[in-house]
């Protein structure tokens, strides 16, 4: 048995549970891949292309190695009870090798594992990138939102031209027969410029799960992984590929 602060498990749902698969067929994909070390615990959950990881601190002394992924729908329900949790006694976690029990308080989740080798999810995330940009986090999103409107008529992508000489960052959208939209704001650039194209639903459920003021965005090239981060705060990694774009 553990025992895990609810605000740790709390953080780590909100950050991950958004990108798990739906696909019941990649079942293991359909659930959140939880780690636990001394003091940390980590959430992962990806349904290929992208990844969510987030790293929770807990003092609260989890003693035992925890490796297992937990079905997405038993941790919706987990999440549900501990955003109404007014306790402040840490949750009691019970592992066997097949289920996990979840209790706060009164209130108790049993859910069976999932089955199957996660994927290795850590080695999906490039060591170092070529470029890299600081952008508002609201600015960035309302910009997405706006724009996206357009790239729901077209195919959902939205481009990012990324200008380290103009220090600038530019969404645009190409919807045929009904027009182009564009917006740039200014960005904290470093590196050389790139347009690089991604599902505009994919950057906006990233932002949204990313609670800080600025966020970083890095990237290689038009074609490799990119990642957000967020600038202060939890520790999460955002991993999303991009969309190839016909020029």
């Amino acid at each position: 048995m553990a025992s895990v602060s609810a605000d740790s498990i709390l953080e780590g749902l909100r950050g991950s549970l958004f990108a798990t698969s739906s696909d019941e067929t990649k079942q293991v994909l359909t659930g959140v891949h939880v780690v636990a070390e001394p003091e940390t615990l980590e959430f992962a959950a990806t349904e290929g292309h992208r990844l969510a990881v987030v790293q929770s601190a807990d003092d609260s002394g989890i003693d035992l190695a925890i490796n297992v992924t937990v079905p997405g729908k038993a941790l919706r329900e987990l999440e549900r009870l501990l955003q109404a949790y007014q306790g402040t006694e840490p949750i009691a976690l019970r592992f066997d090798p097949t289920q996990v029990v979840f209790e706060l308080g009164h209130q108790r989740i049993t859910t069976r594992l999932l089955e199957g080798a996660y994927p290795n999810y850590r080695q999906l995330i490039p060591p170092k990138f070529e470029r890299q940009l600081t952008v508002d986090r609201k600015q960035l999103m309302a910009a997405l939102e706006r724009i996206g409107v357009l790239a729901d008529l077209r195919n959902n992508i939205v481009k990012l031209s990324i200008s380290g000489r103009g220090q600038t960052l530019a969404l645009s959208v190409e919807a045929q027969e009904v027009g182009s939209g564009r917006e740039e704001m200014s960005a904290q650039v470093t590196g050389d410029e790139l347009d690089i194209a991604f599902n505009v639903r994919y950057l906006l459920e990233g932002l949204r799960a990313l609670p800080s003021s600025e966020i970083q965005l890095q990237c290689s090239s038009a074609t490799s992984p990119a990642i957000l981060t967020p600038v202060s705060g939890l520790q999460m990694t955002y991993l999303v590929m991009p969309v190839q774009i016909r020029s």
